[in-house]
């Protein structure tokens, strides 16, 4: 459960942020890779092997997860992570990611991650254009040995926020209609996640602000809000990190919050890097006692 926007900012061009959200302390590095003659940064959970980041070319990809299943099983995954390890699992999705940011320009990534059937709310974008692919798959029929992928992909023109369900493709995601209480609840926090960010983000005016922005907590309930701060051990789902991605200055922005972060520092801003690593504090977002926990 993610909450992820992008905007267009006049003198600088489409900017992305996320809310990355597990039910595990996660464990991030930054990697910096050079293949196929392009250099590119994301962030790698050690251990679901998730991807998102961007390239020397400023392609930059975010996801929110509309495979609501499998996205919470990742929980059990960190439960048994010493199996996960030994088996050297690896998210296909952040394959599909990693291997999309080898592509030059946003268009044909986004082709290529719907040709590969990645599910999700993914925005592939750059400094001058940005796509939406809304994709996932049909419930499976009894009779049918795969599952049907659907997608649309959209070009977004100013601004635009999405958590974890279906708006163009309502049968996606956490369903209104879903007997299942668990997933109603879901679905209203998604629901209401989207709204409050919508509402913040047209309120930003310097893209620095983009992590800002999904960082309000308006609501009572911490359930229903863009970021999300809880108990890991008991399996709730928090914030544990956010990415703030500028494709104008090729620029990766991660602020760690229920999460470890390691990288190299100097290797990664030094003389041979086309892109760029910031981190940015938490001390802002957290109050010093609840830091230091």
């Amino acid at each position: 459960m993610c909450v992820v926007a992008v905007k267009y900012f006049k003198n600088v061009g489409w900017v992305g942020a996320k809310n990355r959200d597990r039910s595990y302390l996660a464990d991030v590095e930054i990697t910096q890779s050079n293949r196929n003659d392009i250099q590119r940064l994301y962030i790698d959970d050690k251990l679901s092997r998730y991807t998102e980041g961007l390239n020397e070319n400023g392609v930059s990809i975010l996801s929110a997860s509309l495979s609501v299943k499998s996205d919470e099983k990742e929980g059990d995954k960190a439960a048994n992570q010493d199996r996960y390890k030994k088996t050297n699992y690896m998210s296909p999705d952040g394959k599909k990611i990693r291997d999309a940011l080898k592509i030059k320009d946003p268009l044909n990534a986004a082709k290529y991650l719907i040709k590969n059937e990645l599910a999700g709310m993914t925005y592939v974008f750059n400094q001058k254009e940005c796509w939406l692919i809304e994709g996932g798959f049909t419930e499976k029929k009894e009779d049918a040995k795969d599952r049907d992928y659907i997608h649309k992909l959209i070009k977004i023109k100013d601004q635009s926020v999405r958590t974890n369900h279906g708006i163009e493709l309502p049968q996606l995601g956490y369903k209104i209609d879903s007997e299942d209480p668990n997933f109603l609840k879901a679905r209203k926090s998604s629901e209401e996640r989207l709204r409050v960010a919508i509402e913040e983000v047209k309120k930003v005016t310097d893209p620095l602000e983009m992590i800002d922005a999904l960082a309000v907590s308006p609501n009572s309930d911490p359930f229903m809000n863009p970021i999300r701060h809880g108990d890991p051990k008991k399996k709730e789902m928090v914030t544990t990190g956010q990415l703030l991605l500028v494709p104008s200055d090729k620029t990766l922005h991660y602020r760690p919050i229920y999460s470890s972060v390691s990288f190299t520092y100097n290797k990664l801003n030094g003389p041979e890097a086309k892109t760029f690593f910031e981190i940015v504090s938490s001390r802002k977002l957290l109050g010093f006692k609840e830091y230091k926990k």
